[in-house]
């Protein structure tokens, strides 16, 4: 039943991102709305089946299927509330093809192995959910930067085409990179104390340098920088949009470093 809404979540989405490159082509409204109702009733089957999922594995996602199927939920509810909020259908041109990338390998994935004993809590799947939604905002954050890069590439090139005038100005571009990039990085500072916290309640533990904990560090360093950066230096435009793009590919090599690919996608 779970995997069944799955597969209908995902072909909604799929549709959905037609659609919105469909507006991208040529703009109307009712492409607009259909695919705002696309990605609402997607996202609708998609929760139902994730609760489904994680009612019966103590409220957390298992595998690297279930998380990549968790990431891809968040990316759209983020994505669909901008899109209501900003009224901005462009940005699904390049947001839901990415969410449909993301989810597709959690629908063809399986669950993996379950948690150890030693490292469950009873707050670790709001860890778990945190880290996912700071890393969705990164992701939504980074695809904000492309357009962002594409858009300046059109005005320095004085291209004054089709994406020129289907994107959204560069000053909008930037001020909505800011907040995704400041809602990102509290998500992963809380994911990192929340972490320690886990990780020394454990017997025996020993920092022990993993991939997936330098990634995150580094991840963590570049996003505190970005913040800075602009919040005291003034940064803006083309190196936030790089910054942003490296720090969400160093989140991603964390994100992919957190499972065990030996044993089917199990976490470790």
């Amino acid at each position: 039943m779970n995997h069944a809404l799955l597969s209908l979540a995902c072909h909604a989405y799929i549709i959905a991102a037609l659609v919105y490159l469909a507006h991208l082509v040529r703009q109307m409204e009712g492409l607009a709305l259909a695919g705002r109702v696309l990605v609402g009733t997607g996202l609708l089957l998609h929760g139902v089946a994730l609760l489904g999922l994680f009612g019966a594995q103590g409220g957390r996602p298992v595998g690297l299927g279930q998380g990549f199927s968790t990431l891809a939920f968040l990316l759209l509810a983020i994505f669909l509330v901008l899109d209501v909020r900003y009224r901005k259908p462009v940005l699904g041109a390049f947001l839901t093809p990415l969410a449909v990338a993301v989810v597709l390998p959690g629908l063809l994935l399986g669950g993996g192995q379950p948690l150890s004993p030693e490292v469950q809590r009873p707050l670790l799947p709001l860890h778990i959910t945190i880290a996912l939604l700071g890393m969705a905002a990164s992701a939504v954050a980074t695809g904000v930067a492309v357009m962002y890069l594409v858009m300046e590439r059109q005005v320095k090139g004085k291209r004054f085409g089709l994406l020129f005038s289907r994107l959204p100005s560069l000053e909008f571009l930037d001020t909505l990179n800011r907040r995704l990039v400041v809602m990102g990085f509290i998500a992963l500072s809380v994911t990192l104390i929340t972490g320690a916290f886990f990780s020394s309640a454990s017997p025996g533990f020993v920092w022990s340098w993993e991939s997936k904990q330098i990634a995150t560090l580094v991840a963590w360093g570049v996003f505190a920088s970005l913040v800075g950066a602009r919040s005291f230096a003034g940064w803006q435009g083309r190196r936030v949009a790089l910054l942003t793009m490296t720090g969400f590919g160093l989140l991603l090599v964390s994100f992919l470093s957190s499972y065990d690919f030996s044993h089917a996608g199990g976490w470790r």
